[in-house]
């Protein structure tokens, strides 16, 4: 009887202890300026997501914007003070553009740093790219398979927008169109 009492209470401590001393589950953090700009997404708003679910992710509103082409919507994350927009098609996250300073990259850069610090962080991964938008802009692009990062620096070599996303439609300079 003795022994039974003693395993007893040697099985309940012993899985005491461990729940006790195991950290509690990772949960999503809410979208906040901290969140770091990555080739699956932007903090927890991840590429491939429906609207809902990054609304979830995020802890945040998400304005849906109206179909501009065919299957194609470009949505707006609040608070707009974060810069955080994101193109929908086919009712899935393809590409996130931050265009303020509140979220960086993992190295660190943001929108506004200059071009030579975007390339004293990335230096030979960066591929310039023609761009569409206009003379002035020049695209610079980190690629990691069918994942792009975009940084679009402008006429006075200042970085004016950070995006990630999937190719195609990473590719797309004007959105939807």
């Amino acid at each position: 009887m003795y022994r039974t009492i003693v395993a007893a209470v040697t099985i309940a401590l012993f899985a005491a202890v461990p729940a006790a001393a195991r950290p509690a589950a990772e949960k999503p953090k809410k979208l906040d300026g901290t969140a770091v700009i990555s080739f699956k997404g932007v903090g927890p708003i991840k590429l491939r997501m429906g609207v809902n679910e990054a609304r979830k992710a995020a802890k945040t509103g998400i304005v849906e914007g109206k179909e501009v082409t065919k299957g194609c919507r470009v949505d707006t994350v609040l608070p707009r003070r974060f810069g955080l927009q994101m193109l929908r098609f086919n009712k899935r996250i393809r590409v996130l553009y931050v265009t303020r300073t509140a979220m960086p990259t993992a190295k660190g850069v943001r929108v506004n740093d200059t071009l030579n610090r975007l390339k004293s962080k990335y230096g030979s991964k960066l591929v310039e790219r023609p761009s569409d938008v206009s003379a002035e802009t020049r695209i610079f692009e980190l690629r990691d398979g069918s994942h792009e990062m975009h940084f679009s620096v402008g006429a006075e070599d200042r970085i004016t927008e950070i995006s990630t996303g999937l190719t195609p439609e990473v590719d797309f300079d004007e959105r939807c169109l």
